[in-house]
């Protein structure tokens, strides 16, 4: 009895650790991505996000060449699967990226965490027209607050820009559409996480240097981009193990809670995030922002009880079905 509450303890403080960890790196390398991007003067941010999936793949490259971790699927992958299956993964992954580190050069922190409430609307939205989900009562129900709620936190903000906007849009969607596309082609098909950078960072690559090449490049080697980069190589290799300190942490935090955790935990991350920008960096929050942003909260809460309930149902059915009845 000891030795179990011993280890419980062990696993509890484990999740602890993790979860704060996590949410610290998470959180500064959102306000050194800022930083980089808005007053350090390097504009250049899907340069900048191709850092932290660099070092990633690198990490991934060394791990796995070493033997410390094993590749379970190498068997499978050939050129031709690696072409239909994890390049268009690679493609909307850096698409997700590239657009969701151009938004700070138009919004504030405060509101583009305050947008990013509105995933489980656009998720569901994905997943139901790819036909991987069914829509149920309550978690229609949440994704409509979750709405009614972006719409007022966008009506509230100081500095709204419609460009920023749609970039943050497209950036979530390609997002759940990656995952959409994720869940439809690869199924049951689990990489670990080292694997899986080792796989998909290279595709995901690929298309942020076209990205730069056809939007950064040219501005990069006008400005002298380098020099900045030259002045202060700290901030960037900061930002580049980061990057995949926050990839190592969210596998860390997932398997030592649970995904419903992680996106609860996601959630207070993002409102202590918002706080921490209007006292250090006095970025401006109006009522209207905070009354709608509270109705996304609550909102998305509905939601994940109606993801709970579909679970619940799922598995009594399959329970059902294993019994033969």
């Amino acid at each position: 009895m000891a030795r179990v509450r011993a280890s419980q303890s062990v696993n509890i403080a484990r999740a602890v650790i993790l979860s704060i960890a996590w949410a610290c790196t998470s959180s500064a390398l959102i306000f050194l991505n800022n930083h980089l991007l808005r007053e350090h003067g390097f504009s250049y941010p899907m340069m900048l996000c191709s850092m932290g999936m660099t070092s990633s793949w690198l990490i991934s490259f060394v791990c796995i060449t070493t033997g410390r971790v094993k590749r379970k699927h190498a068997g499978l992958i050939t050129r031709r699967w690696y072409a239909r299956h994890i390049l268009p993964i690679g493609c909307l992954g850096a698409a997700s990226l590239g657009f969701g580190n151009y938004v700070y050069l138009y919004l504030s922190v405060s509101f583009i965490q305050m947008l990013k409430s509105a995933v489980p609307a656009v998720t569901m939205a994905v997943m139901y027209t790819a036909g991987l989900e069914r829509l149920h009562g309550t978690t229609l129900t949440g994704v409509a607050v979750v709405t009614i709620g972006t719409f007022i936190a966008a009506y509230g903000e100081v500095k709204f820009s419609a460009i920023g906007m749609m970039m943050m849009m497209t950036s979530e969607f390609a997002e759940a559409i990656r995952m959409a596309f994720y869940q439809y082609v690869l199924g049951n098909l689990k990489f670990d996480l080292i694997e899986g950078l080792y796989v998909m960072a290279p595709a995901s690559l690929a298309f942020l240097g076209l990205g730069i090449v056809a939007l950064e490049l040219n501005q990069f080697v006008q400005e002298r981009g380098w020099e900045i980069i030259a002045a202060a190589p700290h901030y960037f290799l900061a930002a580049a193990f980061m990057g995949f300190g926050v990839n190592i942490l969210t596998l860390g935090v997932i398997k030592a809670t649970s995904g419903l955790t992680f996106k609860v935990m996601g959630q207070a991350k993002n409102a202590a995030v918002i706080l921490l920008a209007v006292m250090l960096f006095g970025n401006p929050v109006t009522t209207v922002q905070l009354i709608g942003y509270a109705m996304s909260l609550f909102g998305f809460f509905i939601y994940q009880r109606g993801k709970m309930q579909q679970e619940a149902v799922k598995r009594l059915s399959d329970g059902d079905k294993f019994h033969g009845k």
